[in-house]
């Protein structure tokens, strides 16, 4: 009875001004969180090797840590981090330093950040610094982003970019986009302001008012009007939709086009830019006007590097000089460096007509010479 009165003696003589002290948080030589939904599936795992727990705020953080988020049991995503804050148990979980989230599949996609915030019950994820998601050499980059888990819809704010990596590199400016991360589905709001680069230092410029597409495809469909323009050629294209398929290196619309490059005016039903032929198509209804010359045939073709052209079926060139027609089923020539065309067809059959203004009958009389053309 004694023994029993005596905590309750000492605690009555403490001093009145005496305070207590905090309790200290609690180190743990290794950390595992695990939450379970109603039907005994897992929703979510966090570990770490060493982690410092504030009982009263019901903080704990964590370093080097590495989790674990499900979808109806099955592994859906793995995420690492520097280090770590978890709020109230896991009511929030703040990521920080090197962060990588990856959705797993056939063609993973990861996405890094310098910080992450993430709600478990919501099922989102908060970026806002520096994130930038990733599938191959396709690279998407913003101000901010949200992780949409249960729907596996990645939204990027704030200055997106799209890029492309490789030899032949490309990068799309957006206002939004939206990334569908098990169907690789793309949307982005424009405007869409890009920028091709190709060997040599070429770089061509494409404005466009939205794009679709698809990163397990990997294509790319910008919507009309789209517009291209290669100023070391003043080169100018104005085409509907196109579609980029990137793993082709093929830039083709079938829809009506106009072209300017430098001297020459080209129209055509449709065109494919062929990037590893070096080969622009025009597939049908070809045609192309130039100072002084004008032709017309079913499907031309251009090679940039070689500057080969080519006309074929139904082949109509003419020319204001004399009047001459000259009539083919292919002609070939040369494209110049202010885009004019010289075209020829040596050793095959053509039929040409000119027409020769008749003589004046005051005037001295002229030996007769053949015209100077080169059909």
């Amino acid at each position: 009875m004694g023994s029993a009165a005596l905590p309750l003696l000492l605690l009555g003589c403490r001093p009145q001004d005496a305070k207590e002290e905090p309790p200290q948080p609690f180190v743990f030589r290794s950390l595992n969180l695990r939450q379970k939904g109603t039907d005994g599936l897992p929703l979510w795992e966090l570990s770490s090797p060493e982690a410092r727990y504030d009982l009263g705020r019901r903080v704990a953080q964590a370093r080097d840590l590495s989790g674990t988020i499900y979808a109806k049991g099955q592994p859906a995503y793995r995420l690492k981090a520097t280090s770590g804050t978890v709020i109230n148990d896991g009511e929030v979980v703040q990521l920080e330093g090197l962060t990588r989230l990856v959705k797993l599949g056939p063609k993973p996609l990861l996405i890094t950040a310098q910080r992450l915030r993430w709600y478990p019950r919501q099922e989102r994820m908060v970026i806002d610094h520096s994130p930038q998601a990733s599938q191959g050499d396709l690279r998407l980059s913003s101000r901010r982003a949200l992780v949409l888990l249960q729907q596996e819809k990645l939204e990027l704010r704030g200055k997106p970019l799209l890029e492309r990596s490789g030899s032949d590199q490309l990068k799309l400016a957006l206002k939004a986009v939206d990334w569908y991360a098990r169907t690789g589905q793309l949307e982005g709001m424009g405007p869409v302001r890009g920028e091709r680069r190709l060997p040599a230092n070429v770089v061509q410029t494409l404005t466009a008012p939205r794009l679709s597409g698809n990163s397990l495809t990997r294509v790319i469909d910008l919507a009309a009007p789209v517009q291209l323009l290669d100023p070391s050629r003043k080169a100018r294209l104005d085409a509907s939709d196109t579609r980029i398929e990137m793993a082709l290196e093929r830039i083709s619309s079938p829809h009506p086009f106009t072209a300017q490059l430098d001297q020459s005016r080209l129209s055509g039903q449709g065109f494919e830019v062929l990037g590893r032929s070096h080969t622009v198509l025009i597939p049908q209804a070809c045609r192309i006007q130039q100072p002084g010359d004008s032709l017309k045939a079913n499907r031309c073709s251009w090679n940039w590097q070689t500057n080969e052209v080519a006309a074929d079926g139904g082949v109509v060139l003419r020319r204001q000089s004399l009047n001459q027609i000259t009539r083919a089923e292919r002609l070939t020539g040369l494209l110049s460096k202010e885009g004019r065309a010289e075209f020829s067809n040596p050793g095959n059959r053509v039929l040409s007509q000119v027409k020769v203004p008749p003589r004046s009958e005051a005037g001295p009389r002229r030996s007769a010479k053949p015209p100077p053309f080169a059909p």
